[in-house]
């Protein structure tokens, strides 16, 4: 499997008070951090490096983790020393030991076989391929336009925690923001993608920059091939307080 990068280092403004002790991804989830479950869904679908992106109380995340031994696994850390956002924190990983890399916010829960992923993004030499899903809160969501499989408003719902189904897929045309008083689709940007290097060349060294705001859009007016990957097995934003809460509670019922 090829390695991952996890983007963790975010002030987590809509989890205060929470955070104002501890980093996002390290607030609890069943009994340990959110991070910790990410580490345990990688390691099981075979991925054994993975370098954590950090910003804010890096040294909560790499006291915790150490160097991912305790859990089968090699974790690197990179700590910005200023905003560099989603993409160009990862752009300043540098060389990572191949080709393409996976990579998942820290915001999120996931029990999605990943090597499926990775094989399709393979197959279709894509400069990256990006999962949608069939978001409920589109308002703050990157939105997606795609031809082929995927169609906006809801073929990529999730399903209940840990249960697989079968994949769609099309080429990525475009994205797009809510605006009020205009439809929109609910297809969205998941947050967990595979990137290639021709797409992390156009992530400035010197400026901060955002996969979804920036770097794709720019990807598809360099004529460069984004992939979509729809899947109905879970991924899970808990990145706000209702939605933790939410996945909470169906956690306790499955």
């Amino acid at each position: 499997m090829i390695p991952a990068a996890i983007v963790a280092g975010g002030r987590g403004e809509r989890m205060r008070p929470e955070t104002d002790a501890c980093p996002k991804p390290m607030l609890p989830i069943a009994g340990k951090p959110l991070l910790e479950h990410q580490l345990e869904w990688l390691k099981r679908w075979g991925v054994s490096e993975a370098f954590l992106c950090l910003g804010y109380k890096a040294e909560v995340v790499s006291d915790h983790f150490g160097d991912g031994g305790r859990w089968g696994m090699k974790l690197r850390y990179s700590v910005e020393k200023s905003p560099r956002g989603t993409a160009g924190c990862v752009r300043d990983l540098g060389d990572w030991g191949g080709e393409d890399l996976l990579v998942v916010y820290g915001d999120l829960f996931v029990a999605m076989d990943c090597r499926k992923l990775v094989e399709a993004h393979r197959a279709s030499r894509a400069a990256a391929t990006l999962v949608v899903w069939d978001t409920d809160h589109p308002h703050d969501s990157d939105l997606v336009r795609t031809e082929g499989a995927v169609e906006a408003g809801g073929r990529a719902s999730a399903a209940p925690l840990g249960r697989a189904s079968a994949t769609e897929g099309g080429r990525i045309t475009g994205f797009y923001r809510e605006r009020k008083g205009e439809p929109c689709g609910t297809l969205a940007l998941a947050a967990i993608w595979v990137v290639r290097r021709p797409l992390m060349d156009l992530v400035p060294a010197d400026a901060p920059s955002d996969f979804g705001r920036d770097i794709f859009p720019m990807a598809l007016e360099r004529g460069l091939r984004l992939e979509a990957y729809a899947t109905r097995e879970t991924v899970e934003d808990v990145g706000t307080p209702e939605r933790r809460a939410r996945f909470l509670e169906r956690w306790g019922k499955k």
